[in-house]
């Protein structure tokens, strides 16, 4: 049974009832057994506030919520464990969507308490709720006209001590693949090792998906579930945790496994630079290397080993950047005539990488041989580098477009730029640049020759012409040996560019 609080309800008992608070009827079992096969509708509410069915203990306290979609007049009956029943609100007023409470104490005695909530258009005499509530099997004759039921059930049980439970998980494999399901089994016990049946677990997972979040344990006291892993690029550790939130006999009892998600291997492409060279006997260069995956994603953080067939670099290993990017310097080996060398970079790959790597193949010209019969070329139109050049070093874009034939050029913006490196066998006094290129835009091209300039200047827009070339006298700056040439691109507009598609050195 349970007490209601006077001094929190909204009129308990109806105004000129004559009625008691202690008056409380006997109702036959099989009236009782009747409110269970009630038909109730959904005009109303009537919710305990540990839900339908929820466990109360003696002493505990409970606060029942009632709601009506219609206007009217609310009674509620009260049906206690022992059989016998209580009118604990009748006719009270209410209107439409209201929701009220009713707050009282649970006495007891232990079992099933039901509560029937009634909404009548008109007020009822209490003669006739009386005779209602001791006959639910007839209410609805009883009270006639346009009525409406609603119903709630809670459980009332002594205080008593609860025994210990404990949950454990079978063995879990350490690794699951991306997007791999697992079965997933536990066991719950008491303190002396019985199984505990009918029970349910909880479970949670920090990543991924259950098949359910909800199971009850079988009658050897397990419990299963499947978990399938989150489609991931890096490793991700995964926890599950499952819960056994206790009952009446036995405490709540957790447990917890942790694994690791192992993602899909991605392809991964590395790229070096230069993809040729030219380079002297006991010299040094740099060569660069740029590993991304197969999104085009910057790789991070990983090594790449670097092999040469004859020479050798500063760094065996080195590792790459947030850009994706390693350097490292190359030694020429000291060589007599020239001599071809096949420079390699390559990535071992990961738990989640795939390897790779790439090539680069240059000459090293033997000490005081110097290559060149009279010209050098740079040559971007088949969309990568041709050349016979020493060493070339550019920042730019092969693109094409940019010119009367269907070729590629490299275009150059702001900051960009083109470094070329060739030698001059025998002094000489006059050279000449010949360049096929355009500007775009409003920009300033500057060229220099071993650092000093000899061009700076704007270019004709429009489009690259076999026939129309650019020529630049390269006489008083030639030096012996090894020369520099520089070509830079300042742009006033912030959009423009200078687009070359070859250059050639004539001595």
């Amino acid at each position: 049974m349970v007490v209601f609080l006077l001094c929190i309800l909204w009129g308990l008992w109806g105004a000129g009832t004559g009625m008691a608070r202690s008056f409380a009827f006997e109702v036959p079992s099989q009236e009782l057994v009747a409110i269970d096969q009630m038909m109730v509708s959904p005009f109303l509410r009537l919710t305990p506030d540990r839900g339908n069915f929820g466990t109360y203990y003696i002493g505990d306290n409970l606060v029942l919520s009632y709601w009506s979609a219609r206007d009217g007049y609310v009674s509620i009956f009260d049906y206690a464990p022992d059989g016998t029943a209580r009118l604990i609100k009748n006719n009270e007023p209410i209107v439409a969507e209201a929701e009220r409470k009713l707050y009282g104490t649970v006495t007891g005695p232990e079992g099933m308490e039901k509560f029937i909530l009634v909404l009548s258009r008109k007020m009822v005499p209490d003669r006739l709720l009386v005779e209602a509530m001791k006959n639910p099997s007839q209410m609805r004759d009883i009270l006639g006209g346009e009525v409406y039921f609603q119903k709630a059930v809670i459980q009332i049980l002594t205080e008593r001590v609860t025994a210990s439970s404990f949950l454990r998980f079978d063995r879990v494999p350490a690794e699951v693949p991306a997007g791999g399901k697992v079965k997933l089994s536990l066991f719950l016990a008491d303190e002396v090792g019985n199984a505990l049946v009918g029970r349910r677990i909880q479970w949670e997972t920090s990543d991924g998906t259950l098949e359910s979040y909800q199971s009850l344990t079988n009658t050897a006291g397990r419990a299963e579930v499947w978990y399938t892993a989150p489609r991931i690029s890096d490793p991700l550790t995964v926890r599950i945790t499952a819960r056994f939130e206790g009952d009446t006999v036995y405490q709540g009892s957790y447990a917890e496994v942790t694994f690791t998600v192992n993602p899909d291997k991605l392809q991964t492409l590395l790229t070096l630079s230069p993809e040729t060279f030219q380079i002297a006997s006991g010299e040094t260069m740099e060569f660069q290397a740029s590993l991304r995956d197969l999104r085009g994603k910057p790789v991070e953080g990983r090594s790449i080993r670097w092999t040469a067939s004859s020479g050798s670099f500063e760094q065996e290993v080195t590792y790459t950047d947030a850009s994706g990017l390693s350097s490292n310097r190359f030694f020429a080996p000291q060589v007599e005539a020239s001599e071809k060398v096949e420079v390699k970079a390559y990535f071992e790959g990961v738990r989640n990488l795939l390897p790779s790597e790439d090539l680069s193949y240059g000459t090293v010209s033997g000490v005081g041989v110097y290559s060149g019969v009279g010209l050098y070329f740079v040559d971007f139109s088949e969309g990568k580098v041709y050349t016979n050049v020493e060493e070339l070093n550019y920042r730019g874009a092969l693109k094409t477009d940019y010119a009367t034939n269907p070729v590629y050029a490299l275009v150059m913006e702001q900051g960009d730029s083109l470094e070329v490196s060739f030698l001059a066998h025998q002094p000489l006094r006059a050279a000449a640049l010949y360049l096929w290129g355009r500007a775009v835009g409003n920009g300033t091209v500057r060229i220099f020759l071993n650092g000093q300039m000899v061009f700076s200047g704007t270019v004709r827009e429009g489009k690259i012409d076999p026939t129309d070339t650019q020529v630049i006298a390269l006489g008083g700056q030639l030096e012996l040996g090894r020369n520099r040439l520089n070509i830079m691109v300042e742009s006033q507009s912030g959009d423009a560019a200078y687009v070359l598609q070859r250059l050639l050195i004539v001595f």
